[in-house]
């Protein structure tokens, strides 16, 4: 069961909380915490860019709903100065109450940062509210010291990315806020246009909202109103390689050729994964331990299952016919040898799909 958080309300001469709460939530709950209360920090992370966005624009709201008028914006990037935190925090001329908006895009502060992240935890400020947020997220990420410490202060709020399975009940659950009731059909076109990009599947429904209105969304009305505007990326394609789905590989495939993408950009991606799935096989023979293995190769939580089922599957005859049908792919993608580099893919994707 999750702890829920309550704050009462406080100003800048009385603040505390009255439930401490040590646990991260989903996007989903921030609302109902935001209702008990506003919190003094927040850290959003995930990498999920439309979500990440959602939440900081609702703690932003919700903090200048109660006062918190004044927002401060500062990004953390190589050679950031950590002394910029409390000149942000000193107090303004007109001493209104100030969001700092923090964001460190890729989830590491850095030593001084997360000194400086920790010392305000400990004594945050009741006339700020620290809003971090973190577009990478990993494990070494979670389980910093500086994270802990704004999670025990405040609130962590942690997105993971929507599956291609949990993809149709989320637009389903999207458009029915709007007042749409969409065919069966309809969610199905969706998910399977929209595969990867949140984003973008935002953006037809508010198309299809704003052109339809409320009410039932056939499958004409979609294929009237929402472009094509699925993400098709390389990483994307690496996944359904490693599980052996031909069909998704194939359209994913089909798509990034449409889109004219690079292929040596294509490879380096698929080669990385099967790296990393060939050094997870030899090791796991050798009778290492799966954890240390998994934090050696730098293989995130949710991408774990993928590389253990791929590595399960593939024996070593697959994996060197896999590298060199990339080698010749890459050759063919440099007119260094003869063939279409694109029909060669798909003949590396059923290869590995046995």
């Amino acid at each position: 069961m999750i702890c829920q958080t309550a704050w009462r309300e406080w100003s800048s001469d009385d603040w505390v909380p009255t439930v401490s709460n040590n646990m991260p939530i989903n996007p989903n709950q921030l609302a109902g915490s935001l209702q008990r209360g506003l919190a003094p920090v927040y850290l959003v992370a995930g990498q999920e860019p439309l979500l990440l966005q959602e939440c900081c624009d609702q703690i932003r709201e919700a903090a200048k709903k109660k006062g918190f008028l004044e927002r401060e914006l500062l990004q953390v990037e190589r050679g950031f100065d950590w002394s910029a935190l409390q000149q942000a925090a000193a107090p303004s001329l007109f001493a209104s109450q100030k969001v700092i908006d923090l964001r460190i895009r890729t989830g590491k502060p850095g030593r001084e940062g997360g000194k400086e992240l920790t010392a305000w935890a400990k004594a945050p400020d009741p006339s700020m509210v620290l809003l971090v947020s973190c577009e990478q997220w990993d494990a070494s990420s979670r389980k910093s010291k500086w994270a802990g410490a704004l999670e025990k202060a405040g609130q962590r709020i942690e997105i993971w990315p929507v599956k291609a399975g949990e993809l149709p009940r989320w637009l389903e659950h999207r458009m029915r806020q709007h007042g749409m009731q969409p065919e069966p059909e309809v969610i199905a076109i969706l998910a399977d246009r929209l595969e990867g990009n949140l984003l973008a599947a935002q953006q037809e429904i508010d198309r299809l909202a704003l052109l339809k209105g409320a009410g039932r969304i056939s499958v004409d009305d979609v294929m009237e109103v929402v472009a094509n505007s699925s993400q098709f990326d390389a990483f994307t394609l690496a996944e359904h390689m490693l599980a052996g789905n031909l069909k998704g590989g194939l359209r994913i495939a089909a798509g990034l050729r449409r889109m004219d993408t690079p292929l040596p950009m294509l490879l380096g991606a698929l080669t990385r994964e099967l790296k990393i799935t060939e050094s997870f096989r030899l090791a796991m023979r050798s009778g290492e331990s799966e954890a240390a293995v998994f934090r050696k190769l730098n293989v995130w939580r949710n991408r774990q299952n993928a590389v253990r089922s791929a590595a399960r599957r593939l024996n070593t005859r697959t994996m060197f016919a896999a590298f060199k049908q990339l080698s010749l792919i890459d050759r063919q993608s440099k007119g260094r040898a003869t063939g279409d580099p694109w029909q060669s893919l798909d003949t590396l994707l059923l290869l590995l799909s046995g």
